[in-house]
């Protein structure tokens, strides 16, 4: 109907348009159909067009079909350029087909196309995201000797292929560069980077992720918590009260991370006397205990500890009829583990029948549960 209203519609510009919407919707055989009608009006396609196919196939893996076009897009003289064969690269990788990706290359130079700044970054991200880490680092070396710019999204991707491997020089390395860059530092890298850090007790570095990621995103709540995390594992009483004075001043209200954090460092100290008055103050702060926070309270139940008394105002306020749930940051059990009562719990969790997992947990029920389970360990 669009076509029959105006027939000079039917030209190179819009049919490069039209092909290149239905390539990027995934509706490359339409596309193609467009491409024979074309050419059966006697038009030229152009570079762009053939592009736009050939990457279209290669994103749904159909290569041989992306081949196929490529091989006709140079029988009709049309010489491609860098950019043809970087979708191509893209797709390789997406698809971890990284001998095709030497192929490519090779076809590439052969064709007159030198790699530019695009496809040197393209690599690197592709072995990057492969663990192809000597592939990485070549790739990387040759566009640094080529003075060519690294893109921030590629540097990302270095830094979590060093995460990944564990390389803690070359991690830091990277991310003292991205530092420096105007990248925007999103919450699960600075998450991968505090794990590294946690797993090899260096902990003082997660203050400095704190700042860092501060300073590009304000202080959010994962700010609060690698700062007070830092100081909590390294059982600085003094820390962890500066950065709980800092969030007074800034009026952040406190959340069940914070919380379990300083909980769990009360009950490494075996300080008794604080672990007390933080399980009674929790209701005036504002916190709502989850599981970790149960799990906590019966831990150091184990060590001597008196839980009755919080039972009982839990009890009261309602708190052991809500459903379980966890809200504590993943970081907070990296850090310091499951503790015996999760570990209970998970144990005996995964001995039920799939009809008893599904019914409605409550706080309640799970103690109920456990105290039947172990009663020497659990009862009260």
């Amino acid at each position: 109907m669009w076509k029959n209203v105006e027939k000079s519609r039917i030209n190179e510009s819009n049919c490069e348009k039209i092909i290149g919407l239905l390539c990027e919707e995934g509706l490359t055989e339409e596309a193609v159909c467009a491409l024979e009608e074309m050419k059966h009006n006697g038009l030229k396609p152009s570079l762009k067009i053939y592009n736009s196919i050939i990457h279209g196939y290669s994103r749904s893996s159909k290569f041989e079909d992306a081949l196929f076009f490529l091989h006709e897009m140079k029988g009709i003289g049309l010489k491609p350029k860098t950019n043809t064969y970087d979708g191509l690269i893209q797709s390789y990788g997406k698809y971890k087909m990284y001998s095709k990706i030497d192929m490519c290359l090779k076809e590439m130079k052969s064709d007159g196309c030198s790699p530019d700044q695009v496809t040197y970054n393209l690599l690197i991200r592709e072995f990057a995201r492969g663990g192809l880490l000597k592939r990485m680092e070549g790739a990387y070396k040759s566009l640094r000797s080529k003075r060519m710019h690294l893109d921030s999204s590629t540097l990302v991707a270095v830094l979590e292929a060093y995460i990944n491997f564990g390389t803690l020089k070359d991690m830091e390395k990277v991310y003292k560069s991205l530092l420096k860059s105007n990248a925007f530092l999103k919450e699960d890298l600075i998450r991968k980077l505090a794990e590294v850090y946690i797993k090899n007790h260096m902990f003082s570095r997660l203050d400095d992720l704190g700042d860092d990621l501060a300073s590009r995103t304000g202080r959010t709540d994962l700010v609060w918590c690698l700062r007070i995390l830092s100081h909590a594992c390294l059982l600085s009483r003094r820390g962890m009260e500066l950065v709980v004075q800092e969030m007074e001043d800034a009026k952040v209200p406190w959340n069940v991370s914070i919380a379990n954090i300083i909980l769990v460092t009360h009950l490494k100290m075996k300080d008794f006397m604080h672990l007390k008055f933080l399980f009674s103050e929790l209701p005036k702060l504002g916190v709502k205990p989850d599981i970790v926070t149960f799990g906590i309270l019966f831990d150091a139940r184990r060590f001597g500890f008196d839980e009755t008394r919080i039972l009982v105002m839990w009890r009261r306020i309602g708190l052991l009829d809500e459903s379980v749930k966890i809200d504590t940051d993943p970081l907070v059990l990296t850090a310091y583990g499951k503790g015996s009562f999760l570990k209970s719990f998970e144990e005996v969790y995964a001995s039920l029948t799939p009809n008893a997992r599904e019914k409605k947990w409550t706080y309640q029920s799970l103690i109920d549960l456990l105290v039947k389970q172990n009663a020497q360990q659990l009862q009260y």
